[in-house]
């Protein structure tokens, strides 16, 4: 009977340290994985504008030290480089507070029980301009930030369009980036979420650039995905090939028109 009772104990023990999983020391989640992707988001971007909203905190960072960037602007600086985009950042009214035990206090103590609503500066108007969305931000003990949920509240007009969940984190992925917009805008077409480490994005531009890079490849919103869908079709007759200035294709370019469709060359 005694060793029955050490066995229950054991395993209880066990099933509540799986349950926990989350150290309430760390501002971006638990430790681990450098990148995480997919999620329930599949599917491809719309041809059209896109915008890159996101919230990055500057300051003292998880495992990163001081900062003057916050770790999700660097992963952003990724996203400008290889796509076609605009950007609007929220800047809260009031900063977070930059110490990062402070930071922790605050959210912890005061924000998450309080549910509040930070405001943010300015507000990039209204979105309906806009294809495709990005929605970015860190992630805090497994959520986004709630200033995040301030600019969705303020921007109803998302309900429609292709919403794009992306981060930065310690180990728990950005999974709930993409719920919370699944949550607020059920009807949106939600694609792949990328989440890339806080420690990857702040110290490894070439490794984060091409994490950046695969993911906008998958989602259709590379450089070169959206050349081709921005192309004007040129009439093609036959087997001939035409490059895209309506001149025959000689095999040296890298997009051709054959029998009225768009290739690209592999």
């Amino acid at each position: 009977m005694k060793k029955f009772f050490v066995l229950m104990m054991a395993m209880t023990c066990v099933i509540m340290a799986m349950a926990c999983g989350t150290d309430p020391e760390e501002v971006d989640g638990t430790t681990g994985a450098t990148q995480q992707t997919g999620g329930d988001g599949d599917g491809t971007a719309k041809s059209g504008k896109s915008l890159v909203v996101f919230f990055s905190r500057a300051g003292e960072n998880y495992n990163v030290g001081y900062v003057e960037r916050g770790n999700t602007a660097k992963m952003v600086d990724a996203i400008i480089e290889l796509a076609d985009v605009e950007t609007f950042e929220i800047l809260p009214e009031v900063a977070y507070p930059s110490d990062y035990q402070e930071c922790i206090t605050y959210v912890n103590d005061i924000e998450v029980p309080q549910n509040l609503r930070p405001k943010y500066k300015n507000d990039p108007g209204d979105l309906s301009a806009y294809d495709n969305v990005f929605i970015g931000g860190p992630i805090w003990w497994g959520r986004p930030p709630y200033i995040i949920r301030t600019f969705l509240e303020a921007h109803p007009e998302l309900a429609h369009k292709h919403l794009i969940p992306f981060g930065t984190h310690a180990g728990s992925g950005v999974s709930s980036y993409t719920s919370l917009l699944q949550e607020y805008f059920p009807e949106a077409s939600i694609l792949e979420a990328l989440g890339i480490s806080g420690v990857t994005a702040h110290n490894n531009a070439s490794s984060t650039r091409s994490s950046v890079e695969s993911w906008l490849k998958r989602i259709g919103l590379d450089h070169e995905s959206t050349d081709i869908q921005s192309v004007r079709q040129t009439r093609a007759t036959g087997a001939q090939r035409y490059s895209l200035n309506g001149t025959r294709y000689a095999g040296n370019r890298d997009i051709y028109i054959e029998n009225e469709k768009k290739y690209v060359k592999q």
